[in-house]
């Protein structure tokens, strides 16, 4: 599925694919898919990276399937937390972050890390490592973005879609809703 919509998202033109790099109107990055080893090594490793290519499908999939028009696309939030972007029409306001991850073990990680740390107070990040650290980041992000959705997205379409609740203290709330929601607020 997602090998699908990475082409679907090429040959459609919601991608545009420049020597490797591949943006959408509303990206903040270029991505790659492809990354090379260690000059050292004989031969040289060349290893295809997959969160790029499940972030591009769902792209597509917002496109396809949910109404997304694509100049409000893009991938790499402006704060680098999230993988995959749907503005408002201002094209500057985040209504919906997506993060992207290579199997479903790390999305339901992601997500376990995410909910115990969603009113950890922002000095606790440097006591944090690894995938508990990026997973707070995200925390983080969404205290501070006006996104009201959230999606975690890993391959083959699993994933799982939520409604962000700011709380006064500054906490998050994660509620799981229907895919529906992915919806463009602007879809005719």
């Amino acid at each position: 599925a997602d090998a699908q919509g990475f082409m679907q998202a090429i040959d459609s033109g919601l991608m545009i694919h420049d020597k490797g790099v591949f943006t959408a109107a509303c990206s903040k990055a270029k991505e790659q898919i492809f990354w090379q080893g260690a000059h050292s090594s004989v031969p040289r490793k060349v290893i295809l990276w997959l969160e790029p290519i499940i972030t591009i499908a769902g792209l597509m999939r917002l496109h396809r399937d949910f109404g997304w028009d694509a100049k409000r696309l893009g991938m790499q939030s402006q704060t680098w937390a999230f993988d995959l972007v749907g503005y408002q029409e201002d094209l500057t306001t985040e209504f919906l972050v997506c993060e992207a991850k290579k199997t479903e073990r790390e999305i339901d990680k992601l997500l376990e890390h995410m909910e115990k740390h969603a009113g950890t107070p922002a000095e606790a990040e440097s006591e944090l490592k690894g995938a508990e650290r990026n997973a707070f980041k995200k925390v983080l992000a969404l205290r501070q973005s006006e996104s009201s959705i959230f999606w975690a997205l890993g391959p083959n379409r699993y994933g799982h879609v939520f409604k962000v609740q700011r709380e006064d203290d500054d906490s998050i709330r994660l509620h799981c809703i229907d895919e529906s929601a992915l919806r463009s607020p602007h879809a005719c």
